[in-house]
């Protein structure tokens, strides 16, 4: 048996894959046209797209990697969810109309009508190659929570749900991928709850909240640094400051919202800009809420962990060659040894939801990419009228799902799972956030200027943010975001304009 599965843990999944790949068998029965594989014809309803937002947003980041952080550090992590919200109602109100105005298929489409084919191709390249390397941390994160629960090699976790991934977003494009994002979500929202509530059975609220206070666990906002004589450094390298915190979730929130294709795509399914708007910013009303459940569940497990004193903890040694607690492995340590059979499994189909939610969404939206962005303006319409659109697109997901495989099996022995996924992010989504500012908010910008200032801007993150995990430069990771947005827009505004927008010109 499988890591002590049960009888009952085993139906559970089985019950959950049979569930999964019935909506994939659903989604395929509709139009077989690219166009409804990318954006369901736009006929998705917005409670979907809402659940689908939340499933993507929060993935297995949250659910395996989250925990971790409220286990070792304490709550801090939702000061950025602040600054999230006001994002959502920034990017509701300022792109998810000019998205639809132009009836743009993927949102990189809205850059070529407003500037030009190689603003584009430079910006979708840019989300494809961010996307891949985010993914694949957190397909990372999903496999390696597996292989701890499961007791089998990482690489054989891997490969088995990244091919039902592959086989139910394959058969039904976005449709497949909502319907099934939002079954993900009530399925880890319930088992956040569900775990919660059986620690605390197992300890007692009132030792979780006496030994999380004790330790500091519950601190949310830090106002200044910890130091009595800070310097200006201390207040620039500390990235859980409020007001660090807070600009990084604007501008990341921002970013990803309203220039990865990842999270557009799904609110481009939308049946109008209203319908959008709505699942968007009730989206920021959950993610706060879910976060905070997680890092409870963090803190729960650390009172557990004080409590019983288990012994098989996983460990890491440090730099220094001391031996601490493996945060980032807790939580699956916990479901595959602490947990009794049927709550197990029920876990189990959670972290496999969590996943699923990072995979499927990623595949699709690199797919749609990589046929509307790349293939269609390259490739010559004679050439393309001999395959059918939709064969190359399935045939994107599945280049990307093992691309994404692989590049998980690579990163397998990274540690600070959730930091780690977000500075990837930052070296591209500045200069992403930029150009999309320009094109909506200013008649500013030319198609060769932007380009240039997208790859510049890209180059100078990557270097700085080499010069920080190097300790060369005291300056927290998430002022690259705000050094990448305002370098790129600033210098793509300076480039003469050659011509007037196509949007100002119809």
């Amino acid at each position: 048996m499988i890591a002590n599965l049960g009888t009952a843990d085993l139906l559970i999944v089985l019950l959950y894959f049979a569930a999964v790949l019935g909506i994939g068998y659903y989604g395929s029965r509709h139009k077989p046209g690219s166009e409804d594989f990318i954006n369901a014809s736009r006929q998705m309803p917005w409670l979907a797209v809402l659940g689908s937002l939340v499933a993507t947003e929060v993935s297995a980041s949250t659910f395996l990697a989250t925990p971790g952080v409220g286990f070792s550090e304490n709550m801090s992590f939702l000061q950025m969810g602040i600054g999230s919200f006001f994002a959502r109602i920034f990017i509701a109100f300022c792109f998810i109309g000019a998205f639809y105005s132009f009836n743009s298929l993927t949102i990189y489409e809205y850059l070529a009508k407003r500037f030009g084919n190689r603003t584009r191709t430079t910006a979708s390249a840019f989300f494809i190659v961010t996307r891949m390397m985010a993914s694949a941390v957190r397909l990372m994160i999903a496999a390696k929570g597996l292989s701890i629960i499961l007791g089998l090699p990482f690489l054989g976790c891997l490969a088995v749900f990244t091919l039902i991934a592959m086989l139910y977003t394959g058969a039904g494009g976005i449709r497949t991928i909502i319907w099934t994002d939002v079954l993900q979500a009530v399925v880890f929202i319930s088992c956040g709850i569900v775990v919660l509530l059986f620690i605390a059975q197992q300890v007692g609220w009132s030792e979780i909240i006496a030994i999380g206070s004790e330790n500091g666990r519950f601190e949310v906002f830090q106002l200044a640094p910890e130091l009595e004589d800070a310097r200006l450094g201390d207040w620039l390298n500390n990235s859980q400051l409020l007001y660090v915190a807070l600009m990084f979730g604007f501008l990341s929130t921002a970013a990803a919202f309203g220039t990865d294709q990842d999270l557009t795509q799904r609110m481009l399914t939308s049946k109008d800009a209203k319908s959008a708007r709505r699942s968007l910013i009730l989206s920021g009303f959950v993610s706060i809420p879910i976060a905070a459940l997680f890092l409870m569940v963090g803190v729960a497990l650390f009172a557990y962990c004080q409590v019983n004193s288990p012994g098989d903890l996983p460990m890491r040694e440090l730099a220094t060659g001391v031996l601490e607690v493996n945060s980032d492995q807790v939580f699956p340590w916990f479901i595959g040894n602490e947990l009794p059979i049927g709550l197990r499994g029920l876990l189990l189909v959670g972290a496999l939801a969590a996943a699923m939610s990072s995979l499927d969404s990623a595949m699709g939206a690199l797919g749609s990419s990589a046929l509307v962005d790349l293939y269609r303006p390259i490739v010559p319409a004679k050439m393309r009228e001999r395959i059918a659109e939709i064969w190359v697109t399935r045939g994107c997901v599945i280049f990307f799902g093992l691309l994404l495989g692989l590049g998980a099996w690579l990163l397998q022995n990274m540690d600070g799972f959730l930091w780690l996924t977000f500075q990837i992010g930052s070296i591209t989504y500045g200069g992403l956030l930029g150009v999309f500012l320009l094109g909506i908010l200013t008649r500013r910008g030319a198609d060769t200027g932007n380009c240039l200032s997208l790859a510049s801007g890209a180059i100078l993150c990557a270097c700085l943010l080499a010069l920080m995990r190097g300790g060369f430069l005291p300056l927290a990771w998430p002022w690259l975001i705000l050094i990448g947005t305002t370098w790129t827009f600033g210098l793509a505004a300076l480039w003469p304009v050659t011509k007037k927008p196509r949007s100002l010109e119809d």
